[in-house]
């Protein structure tokens, strides 16, 4: 008999939320004239995205079985010792969420990029910080190209 394990709930949770959001892509405005492709090209790009992750953590849970051992119950400081760095993502998130109008999308997105991988890589090393920057340095003007050049949407 299957049991609902976290990662089980999560990937369902997250090809429900995926399925619904994916529907309602189908309000945003049809492309204009000068739109090649319309504003719901990229968000249905990233849905698609995630709900290949979300059926591969799918797979991958059920192919290991079920949980051998339960979690022991932690007090609250151990759970945000644990979690501290998911925590400080979503504090950086919200950081980014509240300069992106004030300094643009380009500043905005680099600061919030190097800021983040430098929280989920570590800074150790002379490696993670080229790593790091060649990402945030690559991704966030080519975001930026495909939503200007490509999409003809105008960012902050």
């Amino acid at each position: 008999m299957l049991t609902l394990t976290k990662d089980r709930a999560l990937a369902l949770a997250m090809l429900v939320l995926v399925g619904i959001l994916l529907v309602e892509t189908g309000n945003i405005r049809p492309p204009t004239s000068w739109q090649p492709y319309g504003s719901a090209l990229f968000p249905r790009i990233l849905l698609g995205v995630i709900a290949v992750l979300a059926t591969l953590i799918l797979i991958r849970s059920l192919l290991a079985g079920a949980p051998r051992r339960t979690t022991p119950r932690r007090t609250f400081g151990e759970w945000l010792a644990l979690n501290r760095t998911v925590l400080a993502l979503f504090a950086l998130f919200g950081l980014y969420a509240l300069l992106l109008p004030l300094i643009g999308y380009l500043a905005a997105t680099l600061g919030f990029l190097v800021a983040s991988l430098a929280l989920l890589l570590g800074i150790d090393s002379w490696r993670k910080w080229a790593i790091n920057l060649a990402v945030s340095f690559t991704l966030a003007p080519l975001v930026y190209a495909i939503f200007r050049f490509g999409l003809k949407v105008w960012l902050p």
